[in-house]
């Protein structure tokens, strides 16, 4: 699925992609809050350090940043930034110093700045942090218990909130030789485009009834995504015979499951 995303450990995706990537690009933090500016009251800004590194062989492109609207990235001394260019030798690496603020249009809500490159191989790489604007600052060090157990648990219902999974329908009864289809419906209730990939995961040896495996996907902003898996039967498929499968849902370094679904086949 193109583009890649560069910390591809964080979805448990397996081996690293095609070429073991011999360049990267990543953005750090991965997370920053700001405040809400008001209509007269300029808003905080916080600091997005952009890299990219190379491997064996020199490599030569540039970065290119995927700012939504309601955020303003400029360099660190306040000037516009367009595409970053680098020309690195083997094992080298450079590196940009950014400032991402949210502008007075900016409605409270998370937002994800992506840098992306190309490979040699012909893929897209891509790496992307998190700027929630409104928003209290996740978790830190250095926390009292309680304040710690707290700031975990926000974080963990607004991250679960940042998209809807459904696999429908929840059971389908097929004969054999049938053809239906299972759906994955995403709802994207952040305040940017994200792209990642769905999966449809089911048991050893039925693989086979169910291609293509994966399916990639690009969601705007409150925007509702439907991705369909075709289930076909073979005709000697043994009547009584079920089986399970679900979603799992990857993008910008998240993973999300849906609930089972029943594959039954009749007779």
């Amino acid at each position: 699925m193109q583009p890649v995303f560069t910390r591809y450990w964080l979805h448990g995706k397996g081996p690293a992609p095609a070429g073991n990537l011999p360049v990267a690009v990543h953005v750090s933090p991965d997370r920053i809050a700001l405040a809400r500016p008001g209509a007269d009251v300029p808003g905080d800004s916080g600091r997005l350090w952009v890299t990219v590194a190379g491997g064996a062989v020199p490599v030569t492109g540039e970065v290119t940043l995927d700012i939504p609207p309601g955020l303003e990235v400029t360099c660190s001394d306040g000037s516009r930034c367009g595409p970053l260019p680098y020309e690195l030798g083997e094992g080298d690496h450079a590196g940009w110093d950014l400032l991402v603020r949210a502008l007075p249009s900016a409605a409270p809500g998370r937002y994800f700045v992506a840098a992306r490159i190309g490979d040699g191989l012909g893929q897209v790489l891509e790496d992307a942090a998190l700027i929630t604007v409104g928003e209290p600052p996740g978790p830190t060090p250095g926390q009292p218990r309680a304040e710690l157990l707290a700031a975990m648990e926000a974080d963990r219902q607004a991250r679960a909130a940042e998209v809807a999974v459904a696999l429908t329908p929840t059971a389908l009864d097929l004969a054999p030789g049938d053809r239906a289809a299972l759906t994955v419906r995403l709802v994207n209730r952040t305040a940017s485009v994200i792209r990642g990939e769905s999966q449809l995961l089911s048991p050893f040896g039925s693989w086979p009834e169910t291609r293509p495996w994966t399916r990639g996907f690009t969601a705007a902003p409150g925007e509702t995504v439907d991705l369909e898996y075709p289930v076909t039967l073979p005709a000697d498929a043994r009547p009584g015979s079920h089986w399970w499968a679900l979603a799992k849902v990857m993008y910008f370094g998240r993973v999300y499951y849906s609930e089972c679904a029943q594959i039954q086949v009749a007779g």
